[in-house]
C-alpha cells in the first residue's frame, strides 16, 4: 500500500493545529479536561487518542485526493503550522503565569 503524500501532509497540519486547539481548550474548559482525563486516565493521554483518531479520519478523507507534485509546499506549511502552534500555545501558558 503506498502513502498518499498529500493526505498526509494535509492530515498533520490539521491535526497540528486541533492539537493547539484541544490545548487551549482544555485549559480554558474543565469540564473538557475532565472528559480527556476520562478517555484515557490523563488528559495528555485522552488529548494522543483522539488526535491519532482525527488523524486516521483525516488521513482516509485526504486519500481520495490525487497525490501533489510540490510535497515541499506541504511540508513548509506542516512546518509552519508547528512553529506558530508552537509560539500560539506557548504564548498562552506564558500569558497565563504573568497573569498571577
Amino acid at each position: 500500500m503506498k502513502l498518499n503524500s498529500t493526505a498526509l501532509l494535509r492530515s498533520t497540519t490539521w491535526v497540528i493545529w486541533f492539537i493547539v486547539a484541544v490545548t487551549l481548550l482544555s485549559e480554558i474548559s474543565a469540564p473538557f479536561k475532565a472528559f480527556l482525563t476520562a478517555l484515557a486516565g490523563h488528559h495528555w493521554i485522552g488529548k494522543s487518542i483522539v488526535s491519532t483518531a482525527a488523524f486516521a479520519l483525516l488521513y482516509l478523507f485526504f486519500s481520495r485526493m490525487e497525490e501533489s507534485e510540490n510535497v515541499l509546499k506541504g511540508v513548509w506549511y506542516v512546518a509552519g503550522s508547528v512553529i506558530l502552534g508552537g509560539l500560539i500555545i506557548f504564548s498562552f501558558f506564558l500569558w497565563h503565569f504573568l497573569k498571577g
